[in-house]
């Protein structure tokens, strides 16, 4: 599998991420919708006035559309990358629930969960990865997955280091497996047979293979989760 993951980061880029749940997703979502202001007209939904959950605020002109539509880009990147880098050990692709957006503000507020979550379950578990390959794919895929989530904090008025629980840090703050199934659990009906969403603390090369599957799981969930709703709101 080293050799096999070697290959991989030679032609390929990382990244990955995690879920909402019912704790911040659309809660903490609520409070921020209050704050969102008003920036352009027009049949861009992405980027408009403040209030209204069809519009959000745009620093320039059809920016959030590019910046959606690359967010999607870069999450089917990372399921195509996790399922090359693990091979014959890779998952199947889980049944999610409940990715439908009712309006763009939902769809945001969603995403800012999703993208928060992932920071968080990548530090998580960086502490107990054994390979020192695996450890430089999952923080490549980390500090993407951190741009993401600063761009929809601030989309969403909350200072760019805002974490899925609605806190302002200025170290992030490692998510526990558990945290990570209760955030993502809402999303996903059925595992089709691949294993648990868990992990041991203990290092192994066999801990390995659960820690990517684990986070195959939630890179599975972003990437149908944009590609969803991406098409309907851009």
């Amino acid at each position: 599998m080293d050799d096999q993951l070697r290959a991989a980061i030679q032609d390929s880029s990382f990244g990955a991420g995690w879920r909402p749940g019912r704790r911040s997703l659309l809660r903490r979502g609520a409070a921020a919708a209050a704050a969102v202001v008003a920036a352009h007209a027009g049949r861009e939904a992405l980027g408009q006035v403040g209030g209204n959950p069809n519009y959000l605020p745009s620093l320039y002109r059809g920016e959030n559309s590019r910046e959606f539509q690359a967010i999607r880009i870069h999450e089917n990147a990372h399921v195509a990358f996790l399922v090359n880098a693990l091979g014959a050990y890779a998952r199947p692709k889980p049944t999610f629930v409940n990715l439908v957006q009712p309006n763009l503000l939902a769809f945001a507020q969603t995403s800012k969960a999703l993208e928060n979550t992932g920071v968080g379950a990548y530090l998580g578990a960086a502490p107990v990865i054994f390979s020192r390959d695996y450890l430089a794919a999952a923080g490549s895929i980390m500090t993407i997955e951190a741009r993401h989530a600063g761009y929809l904090d601030v989309l969403l008025n909350e200072i760019m280091t805002t974490n899925v629980y609605g806190d302002e840090q200025s170290f992030e703050a490692a998510l526990t497996v558990e945290q990570v199934v209760e955030l993502a659990g809402p999303f996903i009906a059925n595992l089709n047979g691949g294993p648990p969403l868990s992990f041991s603390s203990t290092p192994s090369p066999a801990n390995d293979i659960a820690i990517l599957n684990f986070a195959l799981a939630l890179e599975y969930l972003e990437a149908e989760f944009y590609n969803v709703n991406v098409p309907r709101f851009t």
